[in-house]
C-alpha cells in the first residue's frame, strides 16, 4: 500500500470542501451555460492574457514605451508585479490544456485564482478578494466535471 503524502491529503480535503460548497450548496448553473463556459472559456482566457500584455511588459521594464512623456513617473518593482506575473504565467500554461479539456489545465486555472487571491490580499483589495475569488471559484467548480 502506497502512503499518501500529507500535502496531497490536504489538497484533496480542501478540494472536497470547496466542491461541496460551490457545487452542492450553491445553485447550479444551467447545463447550457456550463457548456458555453467550457467552450468559450479558453478564448476568454486568451483575450485576457493578450490584454494583460502591456502590464507584463511594464513589469519587465519596458514601461518607457508606454510612459515616455511622464517625467519622473515610474512603477517600482515589488512583489505585486511578481504575483500578477505568476497568475498570468499559470493561465498561459493552462491555455493549451483548456482547449483539450484536461483536468491538469483546470488545476492550473485553480492555482491562478489562488495566486490572484493572494494578490488581492496583499494589495488590500477586499472586494476583489471576496467577490472576485468567490465568483472565479464558483465558475471553476461548476465546470470541473467537463475536464478529465
Amino acid at each position: 500500500m502506497v502512503k499518501k503524502k500529507s500535502g496531497e491529503a490536504i489538497n484533496k480535503s480542501w478540494d472536497k470542501v470547496l466542491e461541496n460548497f460551490f457545487v452542492k450548496k450553491l445553485p447550479a448553473l444551467p447545463e447550457g451555460v456550463k457548456e458555453a463556459l467550457v467552450k468559450f472559456g479558453p478564448w476568454i482566457t486568451l483575450v485576457a492574457l493578450v490584454l494583460s500584455l502591456p502590464t507584463l511588459l511594464m513589469a519587465l521594464g519596458l514601461r518607457s514605451v508606454y510612459m515616455s512623456t511622464a517625467y519622473g513617473y515610474h512603477y517600482s518593482y515589488s512583489y505585486y508585479w511578481w504575483i500578477s506575473i505568476a497568475s498570468m504565467v499559470l493561465m498561459a500554461i493552462a491555455l493549451p490544456g483548456l482547449f483539450k479539456r484536461q483536468l491538469s489545465a483546470w488545476k492550473r486555472m485553480f492555482y491562478a485564482v489562488l495566486v490572484t487571491a493572494v494578490y488581492d490580499l496583499v494589495t488590500f483589495s477586499l472586494g476583489g478578494l471576496i467577490i472576485g475569488t468567490g465568483i472565479s471559484l464558483y465558475i471553476l467548480y461548476q465546470i470541473k466535471s467537463f475536464y478529465k
